[in-house]
């Protein structure tokens, strides 16, 4: 019985661990050709977004703002889930000129 309750805790922890997932989707397109310079905003979930990290934004203007876009081309989004969705970090990444 100890056996077999070590194997199972040792499984749930590698499966805890080991659970992460990304996700991309694409927000928004405009008619304006893809540009050279690339924005980031990011911004992290904690205990599956009850909590969140203060002052971060991970919004399309602050992404452009940061790289200084002024025609945007397209927007793509980001989530990652880390450790069963306990951490959630989300990114936007906007592209233009």
């Amino acid at each position: 019985m100890k056996k077999t309750f070590k194997v199972l805790a040792a499984v749930l922890a590698v499966a805890f661990v080991s659970s992460c997932a990304t996700l991309s989707t694409p927000v928004a397109a405009t008619g304006n050709p893809v540009g050279s310079k690339c924005g980031v905003a990011e911004s992290t979930l904690y205990l599956g977004g009850i909590i969140s990290s203060k002052g971060e934004e991970n919004g399309i203007d602050k992404a452009a703002k940061e790289a200084g876009i002024t025609k945007i081309s397209h927007v793509d989004s980001y989530t990652k889930n880390i450790l069963c969705g306990l951490i959630i970090k989300q990114t936007t990444k906007v592209y233009g000129e």
